[in-house]
């Protein structure tokens, strides 16, 4: 398979199709049971039964957007992959039954293939990130067809904040973590970074 060939599955055109299986109790209950471990994990938030992805959403390209959002784009969130591969695996079996769909992954991304020229994919189609692109940063792991990929809960937030901040101070080439606060008033109080 080349990845240049590689296409999407049509999401938009096909959200009839795809809308009829997303209360399927399979469906249904793999996007709680995964989405919650990333809500949770990274927020401290639940998600529950009739929820959508997007309610968690925090990335402003969104507001980019003229018009109406596509409908598919609920069950977008720009940082959760690896949550939503196994809801969108068993929402691609429902869907085309015919085709082995299966979970190819990397620390980086997570997606559903159908081993042939198809991915059944909600963030990046969403995102207008190529589909070549998207094979590319996912295809590390190749998992069997119909199986799900292990997911645990993300880093809390805070953990990730912290992290930036010992990044910029390592750039800014000082020994203590610097927080965007701290930047902030050092800023206003002489005009530069210290």
């Amino acid at each position: 398979m080349s990845p240049s060939k590689i296409k999407y599955y049509d999401l938009r055109k096909n959200w009839r199709k795809v809308k009829r299986h997303l209360e399927n109790p399979r469906v249904a209950d793999t996007l709680v049971r995964d989405f919650n471990k990333f809500t949770y994990g990274k927020w401290r938030k639940r998600f529950t039964a009739g929820q959508v992805p997007f309610e968690f959403e925090n990335y402003d390209c969104w507001l980019q957007h003229r018009g109406r959002h596509p409908q598919f784009w609920q069950y977008v969130q720009h940082e959760a992959s690896h949550w939503l591969a196994n809801f969108a695996l068993e929402l691609a079996q429902l869907v085309e039954p015919d085709r082995k769909w299966r979970i190819i992954t990397s620390d980086k991304h997570s997606t559903v293939w159908d081993g042939e020229d198809t991915l059944f994919e909600f963030n990046f189609l969403a995102l207008g990130i190529p589909p070549k692109q998207c094979f590319e940063l996912a295809y590390e792991h190749e998992l069997k067809p119909g199986q799900h990929r292990k997911c645990g809960y993300p880093d809390h937030y805070t953990v990730e904040m912290k992290q930036l901040a010992r990044d910029r101070a390592r750039l800014l080439g000082t020994s203590q973590p610097v927080t965007m606060t701290a930047l902030a008033v050092n800023r206003s109080n002489t005009g530069s970074v210290t």
